[in-house]
């Protein structure tokens, strides 16, 4: 949304450059076509005339699309933090409801009772720079799947991973904004959110799942691979968000340990566990740990 406005502003912005240029032009070409075959005085007051009306009109012109271009922006800017508004509180009533409808299901796994193994499908990305060439080779990228696949394995969790998309036409998305406040709140948060797997929508359809709580289906979570993140991590997750990202100076099991975030894990303090940052000897997961991940909004039955 903000791209969007951002193109309608650039628009308004280049028109009304050109009708400024324009105005110029019909004052020359009256000036040139009818007052300069005029004889004196007359083609002085045609002159004169001329630059009067012509000024008025392209001053009334040129606040006309400077209101246009103020109430835009206002409409924009509404729009924007609406739908930000919106869909940050479904996402975060999604995970409340979420938590709640699967406490049962917590309980239990925490004495011990896991009857089934369960999903953890993601749907991985990788930015393209201006050139089309990922930021992050693929090739690294499946490696990384593999490796999350080994860690969750110890959880009874199967990652389910869907081929690696390579986006095009958004190189501006490579470098994202931070895994913070000023970054929680930034544009190409939005622009993620929109990144898919699955285009169409039959397609769509079958990329929906429900979630542990079977509160209502949702799409698989977006892991993104980015050259940079602006405040430096090597990883980011912000609930209630749907995709994960990746920065290309990232750890081997930096996927793993952003999908414990996305399923409601904290960073700890032991060397060997996986949520431990900025560096770890292991990724090792606790019983806790995998109960709160298997009940987790992201992770499924089927």
């Amino acid at each position: 949304m903000a791209r969007v406005c951002r193109k309608i502003q650039e628009r308004i912005e280049k028109r009304r450059k050109e009708a400024r240029e324009d105005c110029r032009n019909v004052t020359r070409t009256i000036s040139e076509t009818i007052c300069s075959w005029l004889p004196w005085p007359f083609d002085d007051i045609c002159d004169l005339v001329t630059r009067v009306i012509t000024e008025v009109v392209c001053t009334i012109v040129y606040v006309v699309i400077t209101v246009v271009s103020w109430i835009t922006r206002i409409v924009c800017e509404i729009v924007h933090i609406a739908i930000w508004i919106v869909t940050h509180i479904v996402g975060f009533l999604e995970w409340l409801g979420n938590r709640i409808l699967t406490l049962p299901e917590l309980l239990l796994c925490v004495i011990g009772v896991r009857p089934i193994p369960k999903n953890y499908r993601i749907c991985p990305l990788v930015i393209a720079d201006e050139k089309g060439t990922s930021v992050v080779p693929v090739a690294e990228i499946e490696a990384e799947i593999q490796t999350a696949i080994r860690v969750w394995a110890q959880c009874g969790i199967r990652v389910i991973a869907s081929p690696v998309v390579v986006v095009n036409g958004k190189s501006h998305l490579a470098t994202a904004s931070g895994c913070n406040a000023s970054g929680y709140f930034g544009g190409d948060r939005a622009e993620f959110e929109t990144l898919t797997c699955c285009n169409g929508i039959l397609e769509s359809l079958r990329c929906l799942r429900f979630p542990s709580g079977l509160i209502w289906p949702r799409h698989v979570l977006k892991a993104i691979w980015v050259r940079s993140i602006s405040s430096g991590e090597r990883g980011c997750y912000l609930l209630p968000e749907s995709f994960i990202l990746i920065a290309s100076t990232r750890a081997p099991d930096t996927l793993a340990h952003e999908m414990g975030h996305a399923g409601d894990l904290l960073h700890r303090d032991e060397a060997d566990n996986l949520m431990t940052t900025p560096t770890r000897t292991a990724s090792n997961l606790t019983g806790w740990q995998c109960c709160v991940v298997r009940t987790s909004r992201f992770v499924t039955m089927f």
